[in-house]
């Protein structure tokens, strides 16, 4: 009894001092320990600004995005016998987050909710894996089931019957829920928008690399408390009571250290119309060409400002042309430019008044040895008795350039590499876009007869599409060379707009003789010349063709390519089009710029009064041309009267036409257009609508699209009038 008693009051005594000590001697040092832990300073952070294109459509913004990871845990509930426990109801007690009633009658559901908003992923592969899980022995407390889903469609998931407690909302203490950065337009222009760096987590290409401070804005930070795990509030009760014991009213918020400030917003260069035209023509040309790679872009030519610049290369896992991460092609790459580079050549020369504007030189073959063994040039076509300096450029005769640099230069050859790297710039562009630049460089001309024969015509040096267009842009310029801008403007949060000015790199590359000289060589190119299968009566192309063999290991493949202005008569843009690796020696790229310059000039209402020449009054004269005219099938009907309006056509229709139309028929224009009201519930029928009219008139109804092709739609899936649900994808082919 005595040794109870004892031990009793030991142990008390023990407990007494332990409290003590905790509570007196060491308390101070114990409480500040767990305020550390239960508060601290988190931060707030800022919105990331937006990216426009110029013609005000969101090319890149901040989106919420979730990984879905499920509690697949389920099991049966026993009772201290290890017998089944059972409700009131009569079921077997289940202690999983997930029950297998609401598990089986909603996993079709959330499997189907996953398909429709992850492309290429079907239900059944979702099925597969959860269903799979769940049949474990000891299946996953934290299963991933797909990362990066949107984030209404996460919150539809969590609101599933009896799937709550089964979605997991925080893994290893972080949130499954964060912000990312989405391309609107998908993979369009992805290199000019830029990418976020595999490498380092916080940096950035392209616009998003280069105006980084700008769209990051500026974290707040926070005096927090912790509420449960992960779980953290403004710490009011600490901040009313530090308040309350200050005697200086004006201290700051002690809750708000640093307030957020949420990124600027930019407008980009680029025109989403002239982008996608861009776009579709370059990849028609590499699917039919079969080339590894290709690049188009179009610039404002007295402001720099590049409206489109697409970088298409080869996928090899899907076998498609897009935009891959970190291959800016304009920017990046470089290669020997061939016949496009003749172009600088004879600037460079014509401003030299040793130069003779009337030298004829006489070819009279298509070969001819400048001496030695490497000495021989080769023409690929002609066999002329002689040609003027005009002539040259617009057969691109390499005999003929070859046998002007020897004539003039072959003794001073340092003279006229110093010309042409004084004109061209070589040196780092240093776009407003991340992108690497590699070093350009022009061989050493003293080195063998061959080395300056080749430099002649474009060879023995290596540029970037991005130099190369710079040239020509100022060349059409008369002279003014302009740096490309990616970026237009910059706007505050308060809506404000600072406007980017454009930076003359050069306000006098050549003198104004040698720029009119070469616009009137560069027309000719297209009227008379390697170009002229671009030749047309609406407006004029002023360019030059380039075909430059693109690896010596095989003489077979080729890089084609085509700069130039347009309209001649009035240059306001200027264009560069590349072909990489095409196994076709030819006129490849002068497509694909005519279809660009084409878009353009259909756009610009300005270029319809003087600046093109119009075929439309002659069409007005020819009454049978006139029946010939196209209608459209279906569509805005605002958009189709001022359509005809402009060619000068009546609109009929009915009186009370909605907001689509859809032509009725007849032999002869005008024909009529009636309302065309979609019916709710059956899938509309899009036929003959541009892709522009199709997609907004099935997102009014509902529907996601997926577009294939260009042009009109020609076909759908599904069918026209049948019965569809809101959120069916619609497949559109056009041609």
């Amino acid at each position: 009894m005595v040794l109870y008693l004892v031990l009793t009051v030991g142990v008390g005594l023990a407990i007494t001092l332990a409290i003590f000590n905790i509570q007196v001697v060491h308390g101070d040092e114990w409480r500040a320990l767990g305020e550390r832990r239960e508060a601290g300073l988190r931060s707030d952070p800022a919105r990331r600004g937006n990216i426009y294109s110029s013609d005000g459509k969101i090319l890149a913004t901040t989106v919420t995005e979730c990984d879905l990871y499920l509690d697949l845990y389920n099991a049966i509930e026993l009772d201290e016998r290890g017998n089944t426990k059972y409700d009131k109801q009569g079921r077997p007690v289940e202690t999983g987050p997930v029950t297998d009633s609401s598990f089986n009658r909603y996993l079709d559901t959330l499997c189907v909710m996953l398909a429709d908003a992850m492309p290429g992923r079907e239900a059944s592969y979702y099925r597969e894996r959860i269903a799979v899980e769940r049949c474990k022995e000891r299946p996953r407390r934290c299963f991933l089931v797909q990362r990066d889903v949107p984030y209404s469609v996460w919150l539809q998931i969590t609101r599933l019957p009896g799937w709550s407690r089964g979605v997991v909302r925080q893994v290893d203490g972080e949130s499954v829920v964060h912000q990312v950065r989405a391309h609107i337009y998908g993979n369009m222009a992805g290199n000019t928008i830029g990418f976020r760096n595999r490498k380092e987590s916080g940096s950035y290409t392209g616009l998003e690399g280069y105006y980084d401070s700008i769209l990051r804005g500026q974290d707040g930070l926070l005096n927090c408390r912790r509420l449960t795990k992960g779980i953290w509030l403004p710490d009011e009760p600490r901040a009313k009571k530090a308040v309350a014991q200050r005697t200086d009213t004006s201290a700051i918020d002690t809750i708000v250290l640093q307030r957020r400030v949420d990124g600027r917003s930019i407008v980009s260069t680029i025109d989403t119309r002239y982008q996608d035209i861009a776009e579709a023509s370059l990849r028609k040309a590499l699917n039919m060409y079969g080339g590894t790679a290709g690049c188009a872009m179009l610039m404002e030519m007295s402001t720099g400002y590049m409206l489109a610049c697409v970088n298409l290369a080869v996928d090899t896992a899907v076998h498609e042309y897009m935009e891959l991460r970190d291959r800016n092609i304009a920017v990046s790459d470089v290669y020997e430019p061939g016949s496009t580079f003749k172009t600088v050549i004879l600037s460079a020369m014509l401003d030299d008044p040793d130069v003779k504007i009337d030298t004829t030189m006489r070819l009279p073959a298509r070969y001819k040895n400048f001496g030695g063994k490497y000495g021989e040039i080769k023409d690929d076509h002609g066999g002329w008795d002689s040609l003027t300096l005009k002539q040259v450029i617009e057969q691109s005769s390499n005999v003929g350039m070859s046998e002007l640099g020897w004539m003039y230069y072959n003794n001073r050859r340092d003279t006229l590499r110093a010309m042409v790297e004084k004109m061209f710039p070589y040196g780092k562009m240093n776009p407003d876009v991340v992108a690497p630049e590699y070093k350009t460089y022009v061989n050493n001309l003293n080195a063998s007869n061959r080395d300056f024969l080749n430099f002649c015509y474009g060879y023995s040096t290596r540029v970037s599409a991005l130099q190369l267009i710079t040239f020509y842009n100022a060349l059409g310029a008369g002279g003014r060379m302009v740096k490309p801008l990616f970026c237009r403007a910059v706007i505050d949060n308060d809506g404000s707009r600072r406007e980017i000015k454009p930076v003359v790199l050069n306000e006098r590359m050549c003198g104004k003789r040698t720029a009119a000289l070469m616009h009137d060589m560069l027309e000719g190119v297209v009227e008379n010349g390697t170009g002229n299968n671009i030749k047309n009566t609406t407006y004029g192309i002023a360019g030059k063709t380039g075909t430059a063999v693109h690896s010596y290991s095989n003489m077979r493949r080729y890089n084609a390519s085509f700069a130039g202005f347009f309209p001649s008569e009035n240059p306001r843009y200027t264009c560069l089009v590349m072909l990489e690796n095409i196994p076709v020696y030819g006129r490849q790229a002068a497509v694909v710029f005519k279809t660009i310059s084409d878009c353009v000039v259909a756009v610009d209402k300005s270029l319809s009064d003087g600046a093109v020449k119009s075929v439309w009054p002659r069409l007005e004269e020819d009454s049978a041309m006139a029946q010939q005219r196209p209608t459209l099938t279906k569509g805005r009907a605002d958009d189709i009267r001022d359509l005809y309006k402009r060619f000068r056509i009546p609109f009929v229709c009915d009186d009370s036409v909605g907001t689509w139309v859809a032509y009725s028929g007849g032999d002869t224009l005008p024909g009529r257009y009636v309302a065309y009201e979609p019916v709710s519930g059956r899938m509309p029928n899009c036929y003959g609508m541009t892709a522009k009219d199709a997609i907004a008139l099935l997102h009014e109804q509902g529907y996601k699209v997926k577009v294939n092709g260009y042009g009109k739609v020609r076909s759908q899936s599904p069918k026209a009038s049948q019965a569809a649900k809101k959120g069916t994808t619609v497949v559109l082919d056009l041609r």
